[in-house]
């Protein structure tokens, strides 16, 4: 057997317990300073003003541009459904496939779809910052307030399952549908703030903070489950829901999603 001076054995025992701990700090650190934020939306117009933030070449064929987002520390991804063959969902039914999307994209108007596709993203990206959209009413850009509350959900008239029924979706689903079945959970954007500053940026624009909640079919669905992932990933530093005017010209909707994701960003600074 080796042997080591004295003096020698407790320096080379106390160095490899130094290297040890710097080596699990910086996996801890690596782990947590997850620089990454995620934006999800469903129908038109919210996926056309996502497509810069898009990796796939189908969907953005100019190529993802959410790198280091102007130069704020953060990766942008976005992920969204196509409605073939004209791109309207409006045209057709609810249920429909035209309004459903398209099989070979994420966040189909679908609640097993959406549920799936929420928490494979979640776990592949792990966001520090989460953002969802859907389209909304009248209003151009709704900042939700809150989000749950529904013992019930609208049917989607999609497939075999048309309700979020436990053992359908995934889950965390369930938990967080059932968590607040009866109770209301507030978003974690800073909505005071965007709305002051958006509007200060964008006058012509009706931009509101709604203090009712997204609704019980799949705006308030994916709304609810962006607030539970917050709550549930101490990592994750804001999530809530923004609810997008149907009227609202795509050039408008990207320039305001862009100033949004902004405004978020440097609210929370990038970590190191």
């Amino acid at each position: 057997m080796h042997k080591f001076p004295l003096g020698s054995r407790a320096i080379w025992q106390t160095s490899v317990f130094i290297i040890a701990l710097l080596f699990a700090s910086h996996s801890f650190a690596s782990k947590d300073c997850n620089n990454v934020a995620v934006i999800t939306g469903f129908w038109p117009p919210t996926n056309e003003m996502l497509r810069q933030w898009s990796t796939s070449p189908a969907q953005n064929p100019e190529g993802w541009q959410g790198a280091n987002w102007r130069g704020l520390g953060y990766d942008v991804y976005a992920f969204f459904p196509e409605f073939p063959p004209d791109g309207d969902p409006t045209n057709d039914n609810i249920g429909d496939p035209g309004s459903v999307g398209s099989v070979s994209s994420d966040f189909q108007v679908d609640y097993q779809d959406a549920s799936a596709d929420f928490w494979r993203i979640m776990d592949e990206y792990q966001p520090r910052i989460l953002i969802t959209t859907s389209r909304g009413g009248d209003i151009q850009w709704e900042l939700e307030a809150i989000e749950g509350g529904h013992s019930t959900w609208i049917s989607d008239r999609y497939g075999s399952q048309t309700h979020p029924l436990p053992g359908t979706v995934e889950r965390r689903t369930t938990d967080a549908i059932t968590r607040y079945a009866d109770v209301t959970i507030d978003s974690k954007l800073p909505l005071l703030m965007l709305a002051e500053e958006l509007r200060k940026a964008f006058p012509n624009n009706q931009i509101e903070i709604d203090k009712a909640t997204s609704g019980n079919y799949l705006s308030g669905f994916v709304g609810l489950h962006g607030i539970y992932y917050s709550t549930i990933t101490a990592t994750n530093l804001t999530a809530g829901h923004i609810h997008v005017g149907k009227t609202l010209p795509i050039g408008e909707a990207r320039a305001l999603m862009q100033k949004t994701v902004e405004l978020v960003l440097a609210h929370y600074p990038s970590c190191q």
